[in-house]
């Protein structure tokens, strides 16, 4: 039988794709470069702004933003590219300055930075004026904001629209300077008016449709409709000291009731001093630097409703502490309530052969939720290197499910968990090195797992500003085929076009093969494009292959899928 991912790359839709993103590129290109920039309305985006300020096509479009971010730091709040203030007036900076930060790091820093991570400067490729640049210092993971894939739109009174390209499953890690918030946050107090708190708001209403190859295993429909709502308003004093979050996330599933989700991504309070920062309250936080997966990334619990790259990830009560100098950063999480993971009922497809019971969860600590979980990290940057080292501490985010044959339901067991995991990532010339790995002791388990590979990317292919990069990562897990999840001996590869125009459109294309079952791997193609600057586009598509009843894999043979989203920014 034809695959769907084979009817999807031979049939109409993604010519149909490919066609709109072009005639959507020579509709809203005809911009010009300019000295300033502004002032910035509420409807504008950063990245059409930067296609403005874009000198050539030999400037890549992520090192105009940086230099747009970098020159500028009192129009966005708390140096957030996310956050750009709405009557603000930029500063185009010179080609030689975008030029001053290679290509490799600005794409590094930007993947990170439309994640809504904290960004932080990075090294010049190249003697740069200092004073007016901020200064590049120690680098830590930061917490992902509510806004995921940087969103092109926003009715807040303060902020302005800062959509970009959508990010992959390859978003690197963030990182904070020790020196750069302080004086973003200088910066702006200097030229923002006085008097309170400052009020941004921004509203995404999501339509996904599901379009799976064949009926289920035991017969469930081939068409799945869901809809979200992800709201964010975040408050902030003209200082940058005191700022309020609040992130609520709302999610139907026609065909699985047990999918429907009502959760606070966000829910905190920060006050940030001079070079360090606390927070209380729900809050995501995000590790780890490689595309196929993430194995330092254990602070959140996973939402396997949102997809099967897992990344979707429920909001954590907690109380952190961040820390930042010379030495290099260190932050301290304790975690004083336990999210179980979200699985969908067999209905909802893409999950296990009988439904998981949570209501029945079974705990190795005596305290069950309560108890307390504990992680802590230190990063540094040593000048092309990147370094992470986390630990954690506590209930295991990973359930055993055990199977009841009585009741045909799934019972989960959650282990009491210590993980030490490290990240790094090394940039030279036009390639970027990346490793996660990580030695958890959980229950009877007690294993070692990596991750390691490279991006190498390549501007100005096929004659055209667009930029094409390869990716490849070998996955170790020692356990070997007993482990219960893929990536025990596989090799991904995988190719990411990103066509610089004034959309942000990107397609990303990988294979995971498994190096010990031949007839095991997975295919995903992943696809984005604004319409309009309220209007994103999202296609993804995934192909299963095994016919190895004991491989991870095997209940996923039949839902290959095709999945079209339109984002809607309000």
């Amino acid at each position: 039988m034809t695959t769907l991912l084979y009817q999807v790359i031979r049939g109409s839709v993604a010519p149909l794709l490919l066609a709109t993103m072009l005639v959507t590129t020579a509709a809203l290109s005809s911009t010009v470069q300019a000295a300033e920039l502004g002032p910035v309305a509420k409807t504008d985006t950063l990245w059409r702004l930067a296609v403005q300020a874009r000198p050539d096509d030999a400037v890549s479009m992520p090192q105009v933003v940086y230099a747009l971010w970098q020159g500028n730091p009192a129009a966005f709040v708390d140096g957030d590219i996310n956050k750009l203030r709405a009557g603000s007036v930029l500063q185009v900076p010179s080609r030689s300055k975008m030029l001053a930060t290679g290509v490799t790091e600005a794409r590094a820093w930007y993947y990170q930075a439309i994640r809504g991570q904290i960004a932080t400067a990075v090294q010049p490729a190249q003697p740069v004026n200092r004073q007016a640049a901020v200064k590049p210092v120690p680098a830590v993971p930061a917490p992902v904001t509510a806004t995921p894939e940087v969103q092109p739109e926003t009715a807040g009174s303060e902020a302005a629209a800062v959509p970009a390209q959508q990010p992959t499953a390859g978003t690197e890690s963030s990182t904070t300077s020790a020196a750069s918030r302080p004086q973003l946050a200088a910066a702006a107090a200097e030229r923002a008016p006085s008097g309170g708190f400052n009020l941004r708001q921004q509203h995404q209403l999501t339509v996904q449709q599901r379009y799976f190859a064949e009926t289920g295993n035991t017969g469930q429909a081939r068409a799945h409709t869901l809809v979200s709502l992800l709201s964010d308003w975040s408050w902030q004093d003209d200082n940058g000291v005191h700022s309020f979050q609040l992130t609520p996330f709302l999610r139907w599933h026609q065909r699985d009731s047990a999918s429907n989700l009502l959760d606070l991504q966000q829910a905190y309070w920060r006050y940030a001093g001079r070079n360090w920062e606390f927070k209380a309250g729900n809050d995501i936080v995000f590790w780890g630097v490689t595309e196929s997966q993430r194995l330092v990334d254990v602070i959140n619990q996973v939402d396997m409703v949102g997809g099967v790259e897992m990344e979707s990830r429920l909001g954590q009560p907690m109380l952190s502490y961040k820390g930042w100098n010379s030495a290099g950063t260190l932050e301290l999480y304790l975690m004083p309530y336990f999210r179980e993971r979200l699985f969908a009922d067999p209905a909802g497809r893409l999950t296990a052969p009988w439904p998981v019971e949570h209501a029945s969860a079974l705990y190795e600590s005596s305290d069950k939720r309560n108890n307390p979980d504990f992680a802590l990290r230190w990063s540094q940057r040593f000048s092309s290197l990147d370094l992470g080292l986390s630990y954690f501490a506590g209930n295991s985010r990973e359930p055993l499910l055990l199977p009841q044959p009585a009741t045909q339901q799934l019972q989960p067991y959650y282990f009491q968990m210590q993980q030490i995991g490290v990240d790094a990532q090394y940039v030279a010339g036009d390639w970027l090195w990346k490793l996660e790995s990580i030695y958890r002791q959980s229950g009877p388990q007690e294993f070692v797992a990596a991750t390691a590979g490279y991006e190498y990317t390549r501007v100005g292919v096929f004659n055209r500003s667009w930029d094409l990069g390869w990716i490849a990562e070998y996955q170790y897990d020692s356990r070997g085929l007993q482990a219960p999840v893929t990536g025990q001996n596989d090799l991904f590869i995988g190719w990411r076009l990103a066509l610089n125009d004034v959309a942000g459109s990107e397609i990303l294309l990988g294979v995971l093969q498994d190096l010990d079952r031949s007839s095991s791997r997975s295919a995903k193609l992943e696809a984005s494009m604004r319409l309009t600057n309220s209007l994103r586009l999202r296609l993804n598509a995934w192909l299963f292959q095994t016919d190895d009843i004991s491989d991870v894999l095997y209940n996923l043979r039949q839902d290959d899928y095709l999945e079209l989203s339109l984002d809607y920014y309000f």
